[in-house]
């Protein structure tokens, strides 16, 4: 009598254990596939969004910083080119915004460090957005290159900046 011969036969073994395998792997597909629809995809617009906004705002209102989401609201109404992927009632879901930011201080440091990285969008917990879309999505960066943008213009009131990933400046 051989040790494979009282029970299952190594076939039989084989096959449970690539079935196990299988469900495994498709539990954390599955799993990947739901944090991402779920959580990276919503926050990715959220963040592009943000970013969209308040560099939006800072070009209608001549770099000033706007005081509450009310405030950054107001820039969905204006006319200019803005696609809204997400409501702002959704962003103040997600995004935490410091309200406190000084424009003139950013550009001071975005003029005295070209490597310079802000921190003024986050998460609600204070961690950073994902933006899976490319860099050029992430908020803070967006709102670190128009400052940098503005700071060759006349007065610090650039002109028009382009602010999303598939715009291009050649016609």
């Amino acid at each position: 009598m051989t040790p494979f011969s009282t029970g299952l036969s190594l076939w039989k073994r084989i096959a449970l254990i690539l079935g196990i395998l299988a469900a495994i792997v498709t539990v954390l597909f599955g799993y990947a596939l739901y944090v991402t629809v779920n959580v990276v995809i919503p926050e990715s617009y959220c963040s592009w969004m943000t970013g969209d906004l308040l560099v939006r705002y800072l070009q209608i209102h001549t770099n000033q910083w706007p005081r509450n989401w009310d405030d950054l609201a107001s820039v969905t109404n204006d006319p200019g080119p803005l696609s809204q992927y997400v409501a702002v009632e959704n962003l103040r879901q997600t995004v935490k915004i410091d309200w406190q930011v000084d424009v003139r201080q950013l550009q001071q440091m975005a003029r005295n460090d070209s490597n310079v990285t802000l921190r003024v969008v986050t998460r609600l917990d204070g961690s950073r957005l994902k933006s899976s879309w490319g860099a050029d999505t992430e908020p803070n960066a967006k709102i670190l290159r128009y400052l940098q943008a503005s700071l060759g213009t006349n007065g610090g009131v650039p002109g028009p900046v382009l602010t999303h990933p598939s715009a291009s400046p050649n016609p």
